[in-house]
Formats: structure tokens, C-alpha cells, sequence
């Protein structure tokens, strides 16, 4: 039998769609990632906006050990005036932290091997990045995310599986679509728009645990957060501050995959469109010293002194056991000598936050002074100073003699 041309193609096509039941669909290739031809261009800075610091306020706790890595991606080529303008951008930010005693490993293109890189975050508190934003699904609602670098394209899951960044540490982007809009939106993209692309944008860091997310497009925004943040300012309180910051526009969301951290976008109307370009995420109420502060055991009183007779009643004193960070350890007490039934002690377990209940009897003691101690003990080897005593002294006497000062109440001639 000799098939017609039509019945010979469709034969063709049901062998072919028999084939596909039996072999499974065609696989789709991987997501080709792209960037805009130009990142995206602020207007001028105002010059009575220009920050100016002489760095006399600064009122954190010290922090030690703090590390930053800093990428800059090529722009137009490795040396093209775009790039270059984005190294010196970064290099504010890099002089910033280094003047904040934070060590700073820098990766400015050519210089952008994706290992390196890797080993260098490896517990890193700050990640900087100055470059194309990159897109990897069509305009104009894409799939956003990750790093243009020289010859590589860094995605979001590689940054999910390869970074290792301090917990709580602070990222600062500069690309299209990091804060929300990008060079390329024909028309402007809508608040809806803006918020899925900063929460993909943002998530990958988020998912490791990152304690703040900062975008914006002006080339000394990454130097003047940095300032803020370590003047004492909350990551909230250092968005706010920026020059370019408006409470008039700015809109306050949660974060649709983190529902506990804040995302925060705001925009100006440049070029005839609304254009988002500074964004914000994470817990705006945490400073510097409460995301990388050491965490320590803290008591308060140091030390306990109880003057009486034998006749006195017992007297209840307690100690506050806290920890010098929002991270919470668990601790034991335990009384030396075992033998000092004039001293009571409860409980003898707890997290920091808790109270000791520490009661002193000393109806029985004999005239002198009985002396002991309550250990305390972290139970994180990690926390500093988590192995403390308190003395505890009673000195009971025939009598104990107080003393009143009087109270002078007047005023200034």
C-alpha cells in the first residue's frame, strides 16, 4: 500500500508522539541568563546631599574579626568607564569597613573566580556586589537572581549551595532588578512587579540565613550604610537615613518567603516613569553589635554581702544571668561547700534571661563570717565569660548598726 504525503507525515508524528510516551518528553535545556545592555544610571547626586563624616560618633560595641567580601562584575569589559566607576564605588564601601577594623577581600573583575570567591565568604558578615543584575526567564516578568561575573553567571541556587556567610550577615546589591525596577522595563513595572523581584533577589541570602538585604543604585549608598550601621544605627534606622530615603513613597511589606523579615521599597519618578531603586529587607530594629556581637554571660549582681544577727530574718536576694546577644544559651548552678545550709539555691538550671533565687538564713549560724560560692556554668563552651562564680558572704554579728544619711531637699539659690 503507498501512503499519501499527508498520511506519511502524520504517520511520522504519532511514531514520534508513541516514542515520546515511551521515552518521556523532550527535556528543556537549562534557563539562559542574561543582563541589560546597561545597568541602571541614577541622576546626579545632589551636592548638598553628599554625606559627611568625620567618623567621632561611633557608639557601637566593638566588634572583632568581622569579614567582607566585595565582588564587582564587568560592566562594559573589565576596564570600560562603567566598571571602573563601579570599582571606585565599591572602594568607598571597602575603605569604610577597613576604617571599621573589618577585614575586606576584594574581587573586582578580571578577579572574579567563582572558588575563590566561595573560600573567601566562607563566615563572611558583609557581601558587596556592583554589577549587571541578570534575568533568566523573558521580560517583562523574569526570573531574577545571582551574580554576573567574568565568564560566569552565579545563580541563586549556587548562592543557596556554595555560599557559607556568617549567620546574620548584611548583603548590599547594585544591579538591575536587586531593588526592583531595571534598565530595560518597557512600560514601568507596578508595586506588585517590585516585590516579587526583590523577594527573589533577596531570597537565596535569606535561605542562609542573612540578617539584612539592602539595593539601591547610587554609588555611595554601600559606603554611607556602612557609616550608619556602624555609628550605632539599626539596619532600619541606616535605610532611612540615606538621602535618597522618602516616607512619603517609600512602601513597607513582609517578605512573601521569610514571613518574619521586613521588605521595604522605595522609588523616585525619573526619566518620565516611577522607577524603583532602594529596597530593603530583614529585621530593621537589629544593630551590628546584636547580629555579630559575641555572645556572653552576663551576671548581675557580681557578688553578695549579707550583714545580720542571729535573730535576722532570711533575706531573698536575686541574680540576673543574661547573655550579651539576641542568641540564648542554657546554664547550671551549683553551691561550694555543699555544706552551707544557711545558703539555698533555685533553680539550679535555666536559659539566659532567667533569674536566681538566692536565699540567705542565718537564724543558727554561729558569730563570724561564713563564706561560699554559686558557680555558674554555660552550657555552650562557645559562650564567653559562661564559667563564672559569685561569692556569697554572710557575716552574722551581736549587732549590726545602721547608719541613715539625711535627706536634704532644697533648691538653687
Amino acid at each position: 500500500m503507498i501512503l499519501k504525503p499527508w498520511r506519511g507525515m502524520l504517520a511520522v508524528f504519532v511514531m514520534m508522539a508513541l516514542l515520546g510516551g515511551v521515552f518521556g518528553p523532550a527535556q528543556a535545556g537549562p534557563p539562559t541568563p542574561l543582563t541589560s545592555p546597561r545597568p541602571p544610571i541614577p541622576p546626579p547626586q545632589p551636592l548638598s546631599e553628599v554625606q559627611i563624616w568625620d567618623g567621632s560618633s561611633r557608639n557601637v560595641r566593638a566588634l572583632s574579626s568581622l569579614k567582607a567580601v566585595l565582588l564587582v562584575g564587568p560592566i562594559d569589559g573589565d576596564y570600560g568607564p562603567w566598571t571602573t566607576g563601579e570599582k571606585q564605588n565599591m572602594e568607598l564601601a571597602a575603605v569604610e569597613l577597613e576604617a571599621n577594623g573589618v577585614t575586606v577581600h576584594r574581587f573586582y573583575t578580571p578577579n572574579n573566580d567563582w572558588g575563590q570567591i566561595t573560600a573567601a565568604a566562607e563566615g563572611a558578615h558583609f557581601l558587596f556586589y556592583r554589577g549587571h543584575g541578570v534575568y533568566w526567564s523573558p521580560m517583562p516578568q523574569p526570573t531574577v537572581g545571582g551574580f554576573a561575573l567574568k565568564n560566569r553567571f552565579v545563580s541563586a541556587d549556587d548562592i543557596r549551595n556554595e555560599l557559607h556567610l556568617a549567620p546574620n550577615a548584611i548583603v548590599m546589591l547594585y544591579g538591575c532588578f536587586t531593588a526592583g525596577s531595571s534598565s530595560i522595563d518597557n512600560p514601568p513595572i507596578d508595586s506588585k512587579e517590585a516585590q516579587r523581584r526583590v523577594a527573589q533577589y533577596s531570597a537565596p541570602f535569606f535561605d542562609l540565613g542573612a540578617g539584612g538585604y539592602f539595593a539601591n543604585w547610587y554609588g555611595d549608598a554601600f559606603q554611607t550604610y556602612v557609616r550608619y550601621l556602624f555609628q550605632g544605627m539599626t539596619l532600619g534606622e541606616a535605610y532611612e537615613a540615606y538621602f535618597d530615603f522618602s516616607p512619603a513613597t517609600v512602601e513597607r511589606h513582609t517578605h512573601p518567603d521569610h514571613l518574619g523579615t521586613a521588605m521595604w521599597l522605595d522609588k523616585d519618578f525619573w526619566d518620565g516613569k516611577t522607577q524603583y531603586n532602594n529596597a530593603f529587607a530583614g529585621v530593621p530594629d537589629r544593630r551590628l553589635d546584636d547580629l555579630f556581637g559575641l555572645t556572653a554571660m552576663q551576671l548581675s549582681p557580681p557578688g553578695i554581702t549579707y550583714l545580720a544577727q542571729p535573730s535576722s530574718p532570711a533575706r531573698t536576694y536575686t541574680v540576673q544571668i543574661d547573655s550579651t546577644s539576641p542568641e540564648t544559651f542554657g546554664w547550671t548552678a551549683s553551691v561550694s561547700p555543699s555544706s552551707a545550709g544557711w545558703l539555698e539555691v533555685q533553680p539550679l538550671s535555666g536559659v539566659s534571661g532567667d533569674q536566681l533565687t538566692v536565699v540567705i538564713s542565718p537564724a543558727g549560724q554561729a558569730l563570724g563570717t561564713h563564706q561560699a560560692n554559686i558557680q555558674i556554668v554555660a552550657d555552650d563552651p562557645e559562650v564567653e565569660d559562661g564559667d563564672q562564680t559569685i561569692p556569697i558572704t554572710l557575716r552574722v554579728l551581736d549587732q549590726v548598726h545602721s547608719t541613715y544619711l539625711p535627706v536634704i531637699i532644697g533648691s538653687n539659690p
